[in-house]
């Protein structure tokens, strides 16, 4: 047979101890002055947070002020002066030695005209006949510094001995 239990719910409970209470306070009130010290923290971030953005913006505003619109003399100033560059960065040596350095000696440079805003030249030659000025043609088309060279027009002069080819070429330069 079981034995018989008895169990009595309503006993005295027993006492924390004075050490685990005082212990428990202590614990308490170092919580509290830890948070007191976190929220004080906290808001001296906030603080910092705000006068930091107060500075950036004065910084970028310095930084990127807005600038009044050119005035239509400082326009037309700017646009002539990219216009001198554009003429000052033309490659003039390496395009004169292209031109003149032809070895068959059957062309006869008459002139060069520049657009250096379309990076253009244009070359007005004379050939002893049409074979040369093709040839001439074949010669600036395979240049590494010019491309599209194309023939604009040519002129046979009957009046002249020999009837030489008055032509034009524009050419286009390569930018470096």
């Amino acid at each position: 047979m079981i034995p018989h239990l008895d169990i009595d719910f309503s006993g005295r409970r027993a006492r924390p101890a004075k050490g685990g209470m005082i212990l428990l306070g202590i614990a308490a009130v170092l919580l509290l002055a830890s948070g007191g010290r976190l929220w004080h923290a906290y808001a001296e971030n906030d603080r910092a947070q705000a006068l930091l953005d107060v500075v950036r913006q004065h910084t970028l505003a310095t930084r990127h002020a807005a600038k009044a619109p050119p005035t239509p003399a400082a326009r037309l100033a700017e646009k002539q002066s990219q216009s001198v560059l554009r003429e000052l960065t033309v490659p003039w040596q390496d395009l004169f030695s292209i031109v003149e350095d032809y070895p068959d000696h059957d062309v006869a440079l008459i002139g060069i005209d520049q657009n250096p805003a379309q990076s253009q030249i244009r070359i007005t030659a004379e050939a002893k006949n049409f074979d040369a000025m093709i040839a001439y043609l074949k010669y600036l088309q395979k240049s590494v510094l010019l491309r599209q060279a194309v023939l604009n027009g040519h002129l046979i002069e009957t009046n002249v001995p020999g009837k030489p080819v008055r032509f034009q070429i524009t050419a286009v330069w390569r930018k470096s």
